[in-house]
């Protein structure tokens, strides 16, 4: 056999590994919440479709467990569409039974495949730390309590990491057009994906680009990805302008919660509070004299301990002198997602951990992805990212119950 073909099962080993575990932690989590795996709660998505297949973009009625946009006396669904797709082919093949908490789970288990066949794409990586690294990249964080109980904010959510992660993987092993594919498709989950846009181009530059290249051979090679991109992002406008009026409108500004709020949306006056929530929010809270979960949202770092080891990478690299340009692009589009969300009056309501979070993962692999001297996963980094799975597989259970 030779060393190539010897190679390819190893990693075909390694992906089986991956699955095996990540259906370990989803039974786990089904068993310990009592929650089936194909529960839809929340089937906004399902809904959009069967409306898309009658020829229809709004609702037939209004239904009061979900969270829909009125406008012009119709209801809509107040989320991006890209979500509504996989509904719409499934509607069309199987019908109107959808096991949407077992789609959410099958989003994740892709999304880890991806990042773990771009960590061992890396020079001398070890499969074992690869393999390590896609678990917790994925599940040591909000993601995984997100993946119990179908649902439009989780789906919307989980495919914007899918895609977000799918990206960046792309852009590192040279595939620019696919890369801008999966971005466009990630800011039609959740438009603060916009803010990975600069890291992928600041990744093309780092790992495909020569000294020698000249802008306009660079622009030369990215120009299919930009024009299918822009194509994508014209098809939301269309879409949002026949719905709304109004090309930037996806229909959250109508949801009565926004409507009735004195400040809106998006306001400076949430920052305050936010800031408490996202940076030092406790886990747990007294309720009726017992230690209940906080079910509304609690620190980021504690939600997904990978920005703690993030963090660190930072100080490290910046005492070491190996902190580069692309670094603090990074750093910067993560900094800019923070006050986004920041500026947000729920931070994701009723969840474990803080779901918004979510959207800094794709950011912590990319830089991850620039660092060759952290292929292998320390004993510091095992131990912090084992206690965030362990706590969001557990919280994520509890709250469920």
């Amino acid at each position: 056999m030779s060393t190539k073909t010897s190679n390819v099962w190893k990693r075909l080993g390694c992906v089986l590994i991956a699955l095996l575990l990540m259906l370990a932690i989803f039974a786990s989590m089904c068993a310990l919440s009592g929650v089936k795996p194909d529960t839809y709660k929340y089937p906004s998505y399902l809904l959009q479709a069967q409306a898309w297949l009658r020829g229809d973009l709004a609702l037939d009625r209004n239904y009061e467990n979900l969270e829909l946009a009125i406008y012009d006396g119709r209801y809509y669904v107040s989320f991006p569409p890209i979500p509504t797709i996989p509904m719409v082919l499934w509607t069309l093949i199987w019908g109107d039974d959808v096991p949407g908490g077992l789609f959410q789970k099958i989003y994740v288990a892709i999304a880890c495949v991806v990042v773990l066949t771009a960590l061992m794409r890396r020079k001398n990586a070890r499969l074992g730390d690869c393999i390590a690294w896609a678990i917790f990249i994925c599940f040591s964080s909000a993601l995984l309590p997100i993946t119990l109980v179908g649902g439009v904010w989780y789906e919307a959510q989980i495919l914007a990491f899918l895609f977000s992660v799918s990206a960046v993987a792309a852009m590192y092993r040279n595939h620019p057009t696919l890369s801008c594919l999966c971005y466009a498709l990630s800011v039609g989950c959740r438009p603060f994906s916009v803010c990975l846009g600069p890291v992928l181009l600041a990744l093309h530059l780092h790992f495909n680009c020569a000294e020698e290249d000249t802008p306009q051979k660079i622009l030369h090679r990215l120009a299919p990805g930009l024009i299918v991109g822009l194509c994508v992002a014209a098809a939301y406008a269309v879409f949002n302008f026949v719905r709304f009026g109004n090309p930037f409108e996806f229909g959250h500004n109508y949801l009565p919660e926004f409507q009735n709020a004195e400040h809106g949306q998006f306001s400076l006056h949430y920052v305050l509070d936010n800031w408490r929530t996202l940076f030092f929010g406790a886990p747990f809270h007294i309720a009726d004299g017992q230690l209940t979960f906080e079910k509304f949202g609690f620190s980021m770092f504690l939600s997904c301990p990978l920005l703690i080891c993030n963090v660190i990478w930072i100080i490290v690299d910046v005492v070491r002198r190996k902190f580069t340009r692309e670094k603090l692009i990074i750093v910067l589009m993560s900094a800019l997602t923070v006050f986004l969300l920041l500026l947000h009056r729920t931070l994701g309501a009723h969840q474990f951990g803080l779901r918004y979070a979510i959207e800094l993962m794709p950011l912590c692999f990319a830089y991850l992805l620039l660092c060759p001297d952290r292929q292998n996963i320390s004993r510091w980094e095992t131990a912090v990212l084992i206690l965030g799975l362990a706590f969001n597989l557990i919280g994520g259970s509890v709250v469920h119950v």
